[in-house]
């Protein structure tokens, strides 16, 4: 009896771990689905990769058919564009083709979310020597980042941030394989989704020019992957050119948005040095609406942004829209500080990360509507690069860190699902269960 109990638990623990990527595959979707709720198979407000994917079909790069709002897009001489790169339409195409505009980009964003956290818990098990890690770290970047709610609301900015984070982390798992012509595809793909991305190349490089001297096997590896990323660039500029006339203009000078933000731009430009105190705040000291003796606030770290007129439904007088620490938003990132510099990895994680935090800093927007520090995605990769350096193993205080960052993850998706879809989260489903009540009796 014993045995037989012993070798069906060997056979369900080998079927395991060789489907693991779809089963975390499957269970992720799961995840997102049922947080995206009754919005799964709904437009969000600004599903615009979706209409540019349609113009893509029909030749044109300017919109040929129109979203509901035209809130964050470009308006450029009497044509609309749409704000950012072209990664997120090109993954769209095919399904456009098939079922044209209505699709969902709700739903588009839950399955590149699932997606990433099936590559994350792929990736760690190269980063990791236990399995109990590997999947706590995976529940953590899950559940406990920013990541969770950027992957069930849907919107242009969100989807894109998910989709470059997608090709990141493809980036980084080329990148210790060796593999420079994948490495720099992968690189090329998630700037053309965010360009602020483009300084993670600085992780390739420093693995390469770290592990070897010698110049002629560093140029072997080099020269493909920058010949890559530099298709990738030329891709963008082509497209600014066709778009605007110029390849170096992104539009942001011409979109509809936010009148603080236009303001802002159109005062001190899109980049600017003035920029990176009150990013820097945001990203890294950030508090909610609390007053601290030795702490600004965050409206008082960035007075150049008015006040977010839209709140957080009931707990708008604690969380500030504008963002928050990312180490109060995730308490599990304060343990990258624990990775030794020695470890492989390591150091071309953190010039990475730092390199694309720059990018961001002096950036004219914090990320605007957001809880926590959104952004973070785009750098999420490294840090879990870190993370799997400095954990050797869950103990007590990795696992509490990481269920708290859960709890807020929790948190973030409540209030960001109120913000994007006027819904308060867990009354959709009292809702649906009522309805559903009064069907059968």
């Amino acid at each position: 009896m014993i045995k037989m109990a012993a070798s069906k638990f060997m056979k369900i623990s080998g079927f395991a771990k060789r489907n693991a990527f779809l089963i975390v595959l499957i269970v992720a979707f799961m995840f997102y689905g049922v947080s995206a709720g009754v919005k799964i198979n709904k437009q969000s407000k600004t599903p615009q990769h979706i209409y540019l994917a349609y113009s893509f079909l029909h030749g044109r790069v300017n919109l040929v058919e129109m979203p509901q709002s035209t809130y964050d897009m470009i308006y450029f001489e009497d044509k609309w564009y749409v704000i950012g790169g072209i990664t997120p339409t090109l993954l769209l195409l095919p399904f456009v083709a098939i079922f044209g505009t209505n699709i969902s980009d709700v739903f588009f964003g839950a399955c590149v979310g699932a997606l990433n956290v099936a590559l994350i818990h792929s990736l760690l098990g190269r980063l990791v020597e236990k399995p109990s890690t590997q999947i706590w770290l995976t529940l953590l970047f899950a559940s406990g980042t920013s990541h969770w709610w950027l992957s069930s609301v849907g919107a242009v900015w969100f989807n894109a941030q998910i989709v470059a984070l997608l090709f990141l982390i493809l980036y980084v798992r080329s990148s210790i394989q060796d593999r420079p012509w994948l490495a720099g595809l992968w690189l090329a793909l998630a700037f053309l989704s965010r360009p602020s991305v483009l300084f993670s190349a600085l992780f390739y490089l420093l693995i390469v020019l770290t592990k070897e001297h010698a110049i002629r096997p560093n140029l072997k590896r080099i020269i493909p992957f920058g010949m890559m990323v530099a298709a990738g660039i030329a891709v963008m500029l082509t497209y600014n050119q066709l778009r605007f006339g110029n390849p170096l203009d992104f539009g942001y000078s011409y979109m509809i948005g936010s009148n603080t933000l236009t303001r802002t731009y159109a005062r001190s430009g899109g980049f600017n040095i003035q920029y990176v105190p009150c990013n820097m705040y945001v990203s890294l000291f950030g508090m909610p609406n609390i007053r601290l003796p030795f702490l600004p606030s965050v409206n008082e770290a960035c007075p150049y942004l008015e006040p977010i007129k839209h709140d957080f439904g009931t707990l708008s007088s604690f969380f500030n829209p504008l963002g928050m620490s990312m180490f109060l938003a995730t308490p599990a990132f304060l343990l990258i500080f624990r990775a030794k510099l020695r470890d492989d990895f390591v150091l071309p994680a953190w010039a990475a990360m730092i390199g694309v935090l720059f990018s961001i800093w002096i950036y004219h927007a914090p990320g605007w509507v957001q809880f926590g520090y959104r952004f973070t995605s785009d750098f999420m990769v490294f840090l879990f690069v870190l993370l799997a350096r400095s954990i050797k193993q869950t103990g007590r205080l990795e696992k509490a860190l990481i269920l708290l960052s859960s709890a807020l993850g929790a948190t973030g998706l409540y209030l960001m699902y109120y913000m994007n879809f006027g819904l308060i989260w867990y009354e959709m489903f009292l809702d649906m269960a009522r309805k559903t009540y009064h069907f059968i009796f």
